[in-house]
């Protein structure tokens, strides 16, 4: 009992100074032997206090958009991926991530293809500033935003992950009619809308006047497997990357749309 005490004290000064963010073993095990080895428990102290076990909760990744199926025989082309994700609970190698990420992609070349019209349109003159040319250019964009259960364990200085959850992915799509022009001018809508005031227009002198949109809500799940890395020096706040392969698919209906993203994730 006389040893006890000192043990226990030091016990609960490691508990009440560990840095923020620092996860305090020795306090999350299962119940120790003290009096059979003294040692041994002063030593994992020792080890706890020096080196207190963390994990990273904030990581933010950057990469690959990279539609299949569906969505890219509709014309939509790779794109830009960003998303953020929390690991909000952990218990042992399991652990909750709350994620919301953002897919861009186009038709690229139709847009391309599109923008070369523009460029070789006539030039329009100050009496008539339309040139008689209108383009079109489309564009998609997926938010989903996901709940995942997480399986991370960790090897010295790597961390393999996978997640797995559902989630809601508000998809959004647009196709814009614009036209080349030169200045203000006007757009005939049809008998029935009458006569549209344009212009001017931007750098290439495009003035948009037709936007066909759509916006769905749909219920999707998402995959992610990837293997950290520990490249930071600070022993408080190690720097931790990661290389990740996604996989989101949601549903219109009972169509199914799949969107693979390929990340460089950062937390510390």
């Amino acid at each position: 009992m006389r040893r006890f005490l000192p043990v226990s004290l030091i016990a609960i000064a490691l508990a009440t100074s560990a840095p923020a963010g620092a996860e305090v073993t020795i306090l999350n095990r299962p119940p120790m032997d003290l009096g059979a080895d003294h040692t041994g428990t002063i030593a994992q102290i020792g080890t706890d206090m020096i080196s207190p076990k963390r994990y990273t909760t904030w990581w933010f990744d950057a990469g690959v958009s990279y539609p299949i199926g569906s969505l890219q025989d509709s014309n939509v082309d790779p794109g830009l991926l960003l998303r953020i994700n929390n690991q909000f609970w952990k218990s042992d190698v399991f652990g909750l991530t709350g994620s919301l990420g953002v897919h861009w992609g186009q038709d690229s070349y139709f847009n391309d293809a599109q923008n070369e019209i523009a460029r070789n349109a006539p030039i329009g003159t100050p009496d008539a500033p339309y040139s008689g040319v209108d383009i079109q250019t489309r564009h998609y964009m997926a938010t989903p935003a996901v709940l995942s259960l997480q399986f991370e364990p960790e090897f010295n200085n790597l961390k393999p992950f996978f997640a797995l959850g559902p989630g809601v992915v508000f998809s959004h799509s647009s196709e814009i009619t614009s036209a080349v022009n030169n200045g203000v001018g006007s757009v005939s809508l049809g008998d029935s809308t009458g006569v549209l005031i344009i212009g001017p227009g931007g750098e290439q002198e495009i003035s948009p006047y037709a936007i066909r949109s759509r916006t769905r809500m749909s219920v999707g799940w998402e995959a992610k497997a990837g293997l950290g890395f520990k490249v930071g020096t600070d022993p408080e706040r190690p720097l931790w990357v990661r290389a990740v392969v996604t996989g989101t698919t949601y549903y219109v209906h009972t169509a199914p749309r799949t969107l693979l993203g390929f990340v460089a994730s950062f937390g510390r």
